[in-house]
């Protein structure tokens, strides 16, 4: 019989899933938050308050959905298997080891890796080593939206950029031209967060989405009403004399432009708190799959004897991982926050403005067809994208790159590698009929065989 009950093992795997949603938020959330630290839009405690608040209201609102797709998309398992909950419960055990270990790692090194990209490369080395069948139409997907979702999100964050320095930085009064723009991008910005929350928030399933769309659209123009009005205040001529104590009579052209779109980026730090706030409920829907898929899946089995096609994600397992979010972003989220918002290239409020609310664009679509992209590789590309828009080579720096590149690189066999040998460490604790089923699948793999 089993040395240990599956009762022990979802005590221990509660544990674990927490450390790695610490771990995810020290890393992921950080690199979200980063850009906003890093142009000065936000200080340090404050993004740590935004990140905590909307990180957990993200996961529990928005997280069953993807979380489903990862526990039970990835792999699949046989009637065998699941015949025998323990052996199945401690390789999902074994995968939330192996991500939380490499999170941690990567974090002390300041380096923003992928969640998504450590749980499914466990989930697949598990797999493999088990018996459980992969999902390779799920896992190429997957694959597949890693290397589309960084050039989609800097294709997208180069054309707001674009916008905004075409019509806004580079226009004939910068001041004037906020003042009409401002309204039209916080008013856009509110109408997707709403969009996204009424459509996809369980309170909300029963109303029909043509209503909630009039409501989203009746919450964007409230907010762009509120930017109207405030634009106007902090730009008008009577604020920008007693603010600068500069005449207009005595200012040149080129003075007053540069003056004004000093104004610009003030503004833009404003704009950076809302898109912060996006990215970071964005965030939350989408990765808190990843610190609690696994998890959800062992839960299921210890609660119903099995895990169907889909899992139920109870609401305190999302409690659960949104706390440890929170948590990990508060204790441990400085070095790699320093990373993504100064090293990778010099960012400004209308740059960072770009960067965030373009991967939070990305990431909220994906979330909503159910496909987990990376947070960290859309915002990492985002970031790119805009250093190199103003046509210099030199405004990235290549050396931080290219070990973020690396990093991504191993995550995925590295986590695999550790929640292998996880698993193969813990064959003691399995009847021996399991022990034997994972030697034979050892000695069908060329590389182990």
């Amino acid at each position: 019989m089993a040395l240990v009950t599956p009762s022990v093992l979802l005590v221990i795997g509660g544990a674990v899933a927490f450390f790695l949603s610490a771990a995810l938020g020290a890393n992921d959330v950080a690199n979200s938050l980063g850009t906003s630290v890093g142009t000065g839009a936000v200080k340090v405690s404050q993004a740590l308050l935004i990140g905590a608040v909307m990180e957990f209201s993200g996961a529990v609102l928005f997280g069953s959905t993807v979380t489903q797709t990862v526990s039970a998309g990835v792999v699949s398992v046989s009637a065998a298997t699941l015949a025998n909950p323990v052996g199945y419960m401690v390789g999902m055990l074994s995968v939330l080891v192996g991500c939380t270990l490499w999170m941690a790692t990567a974090t002390n090194l300041g380096l923003p890796v992928s969640s998504t990209h450590a749980v499914v490369g466990s989930l697949v080395g598990i797999g493999l080593v088990s018996g459980w069948g992969v999902n390779a139409t799920a896992v190429t997907n997957i694959v597949a939206s890693w290397f589309l979702s960084p050039f989609i999100g800097g294709a997208v964050a180069v054309t707001l950029y674009a916008i905004i320095r075409r019509y806004i930085l580079r226009a004939p009064r910068p001041a004037k031209a906020i003042r009409r723009f401002l309204p039209l991008l916080s008013g856009f910005a509110s109408l997707v967060l709403s969009v996204f929350i009424l459509f996809k928030g369980a309170p909300f399933a029963a109303i029909p989405k043509g209503n909630l769309l009039a409501v989203a659209a009746a919450i964007s123009a409230f907010v762009s009403g509120i930017s109207l009005a405030l634009s106007t205040a902090i730009h008008s001529r009577t604020y920008i004399k007693a603010e600068l104590g500069v005449p207009d009579d005595v200012e040149s052209p080129e003075e007053r432009m540069v003056r004004e779109q000093g104004d610009v980026e003030r503004i833009f730090k404003v704009l950076q708190v809302v898109t912060a706030c996006l990215l970071a409920f964005s965030h939350g829907s989408n990765d808190v799959s990843n610190a609690i898929g696994p998890f959800a899946a062992m839960y299921s089995m210890w609660a119903n004897g099995g895990v169907g096609a889909t899992v139920a994600i109870p609401l305190w397992v999302l409690v659960m991982g949104g706390i440890g979010i929170s948590t990990g972003l508060a204790v441990w989220g400085r070095p790699v926050m320093e990373t993504v918002g100064k090293k990778i290239t010099s960012l400004v409020p209308t740059k960072g403005f770009a960067v965030e609310l373009s991967t939070a664009l990305t990431v909220l679509i994906a979330s909503e067809f159910g496909l987990p992209v990376s947070t960290t590789q859309v915002l990492v590309g985002c970031i790119v994208a805009i250093g190199l828009s103003s046509g210099d080579k030199e405004a990235v720096n290549g050396g931080v790159l290219k070990n973020i590149a690396l990093s991504w690189g191993v995550t995925l066999p590295v986590s695999a590698t550790i929640s292998v040998a996880f698993y193969l460490l813990c064959q003691p604790l399995l009847t021996p009929v399991v022990a034997a089923t994972v030697a034979s699948r050892l000695a069908t793999l060329p590389m182990l065989g």
